[in-house]
Formats: C-alpha cells, structure tokens, sequence
C-alpha cells in the first residue's frame, strides 16, 4: 500500500475593518455598455482603494467573472492568465511555490507570498477554493515596504467575496477523467439586520493517474477537503467587519516521480 502523505494546513482567521468604499470591480457605465471604454477595475494592491490604471506598479487583476470565463480551477491556471508568474512543481500539490519573473528561491522560502483579505498565509494554498473570491490581484516586483518579509518578488492578493444581504446556495459536482471528482456546497445571506454570513464545503479527489510497474499500483492519488466560514457585521454605512476562518486538508498518496532511462 503506498505511502500517504499528509499535509494539514493551520486554520486562518481574519478580521477587517473597512470603510464603504471596500474595493470591488465597478459595474460598467452607460458607455462602457454602448461599446465604450471597458469597466474600470478598483484595486488594493497599495492598501488603498484606487483604478487599476492609476496604480504605479505592475498589477494583474483577475476578477470572479474572468476567472469564470476562463475555467480557472486552482491558483496554478492563473499562471496562465498571467504575464511573468509560474508555478514551480516540485511533484506534490504541497510543494507548489509561486515564482514571479523567474526569482526564485530554491533552498530558502519563496519571494511570492499569499495574503488572503490583507492577512498573510504561510504555505501552499494551491487548493483554495476559488468559488468564494472576488478579485485575485498579482502584484509584481518588491513589495517588502507595504507586506513584510518574503515579498521581494511580488505578492498574490485574495480578495473574497461578501456574504451579502441576499440569501444564495449553490451545490457543485464535477467528474473528469483519472477519476477525479469535486463536490463543493455554499450557503450564505443575512442572519440579521447587521450580520450577515456564510459557508463552504469542499471536497476534491483524484485517483492515480500512473502505473507503478513493480507493484502495479497507483501512484499520483490526490485527495483534499475544507471548509471556510465568514460573518461580516455592517453596524452602519460607514464601518463594516469581517471575520474569515479557513482550514484545509490534504490526504495526498506517493507523488508521481519518474527517472530518465540513462542505460538504454
């Protein structure tokens, strides 16, 4: 029986406190809709809210609808999206390390570091369930100034989504193949007149997609579960909290690893 390797992930908990102008994606003007300018993208990649246009360095910003479009289903695919980012696989989902215009760090911790709501997150995240997003913003270059340590080749900014004052469900179950399966549920709405809340489960597996030839096992098996919650408390117009706890694990069977055939 293969090896299984785990990988728990410390839970994350955050509070915010910010004003109205929380950032967002601006719906389009009467213009953008007649065939004018594109929708203007409001970021916070400084810590302030400001266009993506006005800010000074060198930001992609994904937002929820794009990640859609484009069937993004990890934090790798934004690779893809993304000019000068790359995800270096060192063959477990675990060791997947974030690499922005080729600094990267081999021996020591990784220049990119994730923040997730403005609160920092060590590790690997490369299962996060996007569903619960609003915005992904990657902000390239230094940013040691404005984030702290590790940040020397960029950062990698999750912004999540609202709870809302409306109630919305959603139940989700994709089958590919390698037997990979995913089941993800969400709830969320107002639980009063000044709090509102959520929560989301989510499971992911996938079997082995190579063949040991000594044993005829399977080798590459994935499997991972979590589960996010938030409450968000709007006493007023002008102040509003939230608070996000996340916890993930990761049940991972021996990585697939193979040799080149030097003696044939």
């Amino acid at each position: 029986m293969p090896s299984r390797l785990r990988y728990p992930v410390p839970v994350l908990a955050a509070l915010a406190v910010s004003l109205p102008c929380t950032a967002q994606a601006e719906a389009p003007s009467e213009a953008a809709s007649a065939g004018g300018p594109i929708e203007e993208i409001v970021v916070t990649a400084r810590k302030r809210t400001e266009s993506l246009q006005d800010t000074p360095v060198a930001v992609t910003a994904l937002t929820a609808d794009q990640i859609a479009e484009f069937g993004v289903q990890s934090l790798a695919d934004i690779s893809k999206m993304t000019a000068g980012l790359l995800f270096d696989s060192e063959f477990t989902r675990g060791a997947n390390r974030p690499v922005i215009r080729g600094q990267a760090n081999i021996l020591g911790a990784s220049g990119v570091s994730y923040f997730i709501d403005g609160v920092y997150v060590s590790g690997s995240i490369d299962d996060y369930d996007l569903d619960d997003i609003e915005r992904i913003e990657i902000v390239k270059g230094p940013q040691s100034a404005l984030y702290g340590r590790n940040t020397y080749s960029g950062t990698i900014n999750i912004v999540t989504r609202s709870p809302g004052d409306e109630f919305r469900a959603s139940v989700k179950g994709e089958v590919a193949e390698d037997g990979q399966f995913l089941a993800r549920a969400s709830l969320s709405g107002p639980i009063g007149e000044t709090l509102s809340g959520g929560v989301t489960l989510r499971h992911y597996e996938m079997g082995g997609h190579v063949t040991n030839r000594y044993d005829g096992k399977d080798i590459g098996i994935q499997e991972s579960r979590s589960v996010s919650g938030v409450l968000e408390f709007t006493p007023n117009e002008r102040l509003s909290m939230r608070g996000r706890a996340y916890w993930s694990e990761r049940d991972d069977g021996q990585p697939a690893i193979f040799a080149s055939r030097y003696f044939d």
